[in-house]
Parts: C-alpha cells; structure tokens; sequence
C-alpha cells in the first residue's frame, strides 16, 4: 500500500468505520465493537489495496460503505466460511451461539458444558504415541514372551498360559517378572506410575469442581479456628 493509500485509509476511510460500526454491526459470540471497527478496518485496507493495484482510484466512500456492509453480513477479513461454527455468519444463518465451556449444563451447577462433552477416554495423541513405543518394545522380546504378552493381552490368566507352553504356573510368573523389568528398562522406570497417573484435563476438571464446590460452603463449616478458615479462602478464594 502506497503512503498516499494509506493517509486516505487513516484520514478519510477510517473515521466513517469508527462511527458507524457501534451503530449498524451487531457483535457476534465473544466479540465487541471495537473488534469489529479494526476487522473492518483491515477488510477496507484490503480492498484499497486491490483497487491500487488494479490500477484503478481508490474511492473512500465506497470502500468504507462496502467494507461495513462486509461486517454487518457476518464476513470478516480473516474468512467468510458461513460453514464454520465459530464463524459469525453461521451464527447469523443459524440457531446457534458460542458460550463458556465453563458455563453450567443444564439445572445443575457443578456439571459444566465442558464436563458433559468432555471425553472420558484417554488422549489420542498419547494413546497413539504409546503405541508406537508398545510395537517397538514388542519387537525386543523373543517369541515365547512375545506369545506370553499376547495372551495377557487377550485376558488370560497365568494358568491358562502355563497350559499353552506346557509349563508350571511357576515358571509363567517368573516369565511375567521378566517382561516387567524389560519394560522398566525399555520405557524407563516411572512407566508403570504413568500409566495409574490422572491424566491432565481430568485433573483440571476435578480440581476446578472443588474450587466451585469450596465457594458454596460457608466458612464457618470448614474449621473452628478462624485463622485456617482464612488461610483456605486464601488458598481458594
């Protein structure tokens, strides 16, 4: 944009948007009018600049006009794909809205939006990078702990597995020992506490449940002594 451009952006184009965003566009979701006066802005910088380029005169008050209607139809200069949920002409088009995940889900309050979507599984991304490790752990083994591994896996027991090899129950868990410290040296040795750990989200989650549930009770329940009632609100607010 040529400096000639951008003087008429400033001195001409942008004072028509500043004063006629607050009144015509209406704020969709999160955001608010100020957001839309500098997105509308942008949207006109990029208009003035394809019309210099085209070669053609810029004109202010049309840039400014079409750059607002652009705004007040849901469009902005980040994208207009009215497909998009997040996207304020599908809020427009549809019977929908973009709201807290921390907002309560229906009449009960400790159950939020994002508790009730909230996957219960595991992470994706983690589960498919232990995989990973899994498969190449396994390829380590030799084929009899490898079978044994299997087996386990299918949900049999340390008798029926002795039966399979022919072999004491004895020898299948002294077997079973062994798989446990080459996975330990494999994968290191806080493997086996990962795997009992609380993931992260579910630990947020169950942390931000109890702060909800410490702001509903009354001080005076929490202890006798003044001083740690306190020290908890303190803590908790």
């Amino acid at each position: 944009m040529s400096p000639s451009a951008a003087l008429m952006l400033e001195m001409e184009i942008y004072p028509i948007i500043r004063n006629t965003i607050p009144r015509t566009a209406r704020p969709m979701g999160s955001e608010d009018h100020e957001e839309l006066v500098q997105d509308t802005t942008a949207s006109a910088a990029e208009m003035l600049e394809a019309m210099e380029n085209s070669g053609r005169a810029p004109l202010p008050h049309s840039i400014a006009y079409y750059s607002i209607q652009r705004t007040k139809s849901g469009r902005r200069s980040y994208g207009d794909i009215r497909t998009d949920v997040m996207s304020p002409g599908f809020q427009m088009d549809h019977d929908g809205s973009v709201c807290s995940m921390q907002e309560p889900a229906g009449d009960e309050e400790d159950l939020t939006v994002g508790d009730a979507i909230a996957s219960r599984s595991e992470d994706m991304a983690a589960k498919v990078l232990r995989q990973i490790d899994w498969q190449a752990f396994l390829e380590t083994l030799d084929a009899r702990k490898r079978r044994i591994v299997e087996e386990l896996m299918l949900g049999f027991g340390t008798g029926d597995i002795a039966r399979l090899f022919a072999v004491s129950s004895a020898r299948i868990v002294q077997l079973k020992r062994e798989i446990a410290q080459d996975i330990r040296e494999f994968m290191g040795d806080s493997i086996l506490v990962d795997v009992g750990n609380e993931s992260v989200w579910e630990r947020d989650i169950r942390c931000l449940r109890e702060r909800n549930e410490w702001k509903h009770m009354k001080v005076d329940k929490v202890d006798d002594d003044m001083e740690h009632s306190h020290v908890a609100q303190a803590m908790f607010g």
